[in-house]
């Protein structure tokens, strides 16, 4: 290369690592805050409400590189997550409060930051939140225990060396013909111990959706009502609750994790305090009705939509307890409140394995618990009906998975008619009426490969009467 052209290139080439430079200082600035605000909120979670152990939180729930680039402390009901990567900081601070669970909050602002006294757990009068857990029934007729066993056994067994890659299974309990026929946890875990319920949120959500609707406080074909869609120029003021419940409103959301770590949905649940508010500024860009697409947003929109639907924050606040967790035993779930004061409908409950279990059983029943009817009639039908939107990828309604064919099968080797709640990290509870069989299953599978549930399932029903 002679000597004109090596002048010509080199302040080209200057150029080009001053420009991968600063994008990449950039990069990290948009991206710094989103490990900050994961780790403080899954720490104050998992010390506040799951009572687990600060280091055993870390060590345990947070991967290597995100506690390689952060640094976590707790002061009073506050933990503080700073991220470093010179010359790039970020701070996230996220506050427990009795009774609403933990929210990220800015500018010391946080709604009612000590929790409201009324949602103390006050047990009504036959609820069955302090009923007695039924024990294994140990030789379930027609059920082979061996297997069942066998199964567990693969569910808990772990040889991979980096925890990263082992399975991580923390709870297994099965229900059988309304008979409890299997229930066991990993060591340092137990039945009183809740966990990160992730995505499964979005299925209580919609639970609670169904009783407003029963109540007549909700109209599905109504309009969202969410503030700024009314203007008629605006594909968003055609989005109806109905379309939100499904997923098929035609929002442009960016719903990646891993793939895209400055997705819409990262920057919503690590970094905003009133959420609702922050997936309400996106387009929708799609008829609403013809596009389906998997998007925390719209159960987070639920929530800020059932909220309106009470004459106050009080009733609100009350609601999901008295409505559904208390009528259910549900005793020890934790459906959380951003900083805003609206639960989070799309993630961060934290419940027990036991806990969906009772939930997976309303759902087997119909609606119905000690012969009261939770859910609206007709309800349970209404989650299990796929629309033809969401069968051109996957088969979904009202915020449930389902295992009907479509484009993509989601379990093609146990039977169509089961359903499911799903959460990251490999969090599921499986509905399957024709063999009357509720199955949850919660740990924190970083590696998605790790954990097959749809082999765990298919070792369950082999050791059931055909």
């Amino acid at each position: 290369m002679n000597r004109s052209i090596k002048k010509k290139w080199v302040p080209l080439a200057f150029l080009l690592v001053v420009f991968l430079c600063v994008y990449a200082l950039s990069y990290l600035n948009r991206l710094g805050p989103l490990p900050a605000g994961y780790v403080s909120h899954a720490v104050c979670s998992g010390v506040f409400i799951a009572r687990r152990e600060f280091d055993e939180v870390l060590a345990h729930d947070i991967s290597a590189l995100q506690r390689r680039l952060t640094r976590t402390k707790i002061a009073g009901n506050v933990v503080t997550t700073q991220f470093a990567f010179w010359p790039i900081g970020a701070a996230s601070k996220t506050a427990y409060r009795p009774g609403l669970g933990c929210a990220r909050f800015e500018h010391d602002l946080l709604t009612d930051l000590e929790g409201a006294a009324y949602l103390e757990r006050n047990v009504a009068k036959g609820s069955l939140e302090g009923s007695t857990w039924p024990k294994v029934v140990m030789n379930p007729e027609g059920v082979d225990a061996t297997r069942i066993n066998a199964a567990l056994d693969r569910a808990f067994f772990d040889d991979a060396i980096d925890y990263e890659e082992r399975q991580n299974t923390r709870a297994i309990v099965v229900f059988y013909r309304n008979q409890l026929i299997a229930e066991r946890y990993a060591e340092g875990f137990g039945p009183e111990v809740p966990l990160n319920s992730w995505s499964m949120t979005k299925s209580l959500t919609s639970a609670l959706i169904g009783i407003a609707v029963g109540r007549g406080q909700i109209d599905l074909a109504a309009a969202s009502g969410l503030n700024g869609w009314s203007d008629p120029v605006d594909l968003r003021s055609q989005v109806t609750v109905g379309h939100l419940l499904h997923m098929t409103s035609g929002l442009e959301f960016n719903e990646g994790y891993e793939n895209d770590p400055i997705s819409d949905v990262n920057l919503m649940l690590m970094t905003a305090r009133d959420l609702p508010a922050f997936a309400a500024q996106y387009p929708v860009t799609a008829t609403p009705g013809t596009r389906w697409a998997y998007q925390t947003a719209s159960p987070v929109l639920l929530g800020r939509i059932l909220r309106d639907s009470f004459s106050s924050d009080e009733a609100y606040q009350h609601f999901p307890q008295r409505a559904l967790f208390h009528k259910l035993g549900m005793n020890n779930a934790h459906y959380q409140m951003d900083g805003g004061g609206t639960y989070v409908g799309g993630a961060f409950m934290y419940a027990t394995a036991r806990d969906w279990a009772r939930f997976g059983l309303l759902y087997l029943n119909d609606g119905v618990v000690n012969d009261e009817r939770i859910l609206p009639e007709g309800w349970v039908d209404l989650t299990t009906t796929p629309t033809e939107a969401s069968l051109k990828s996957r088969a979904y309604a009202a915020q449930f998975w389902l295992n009907q064919p479509a484009a993509s099968h989601m379990m093609p080797h146990i039977p169509n008619d089961a359903f499911a709640a799903r959460g990251h990290y490999g969090q599921s509870t499986f509905i399957i009426p024709s063999r009357d069989l509720v199955v949850v299953r919660m740990g924190q599978t970083f590696n998605t490969k790790a954990w097959d549930m749809e082999g765990f399932l298919i070792d369950l029903l082999a050791a059931l009467p055909q």
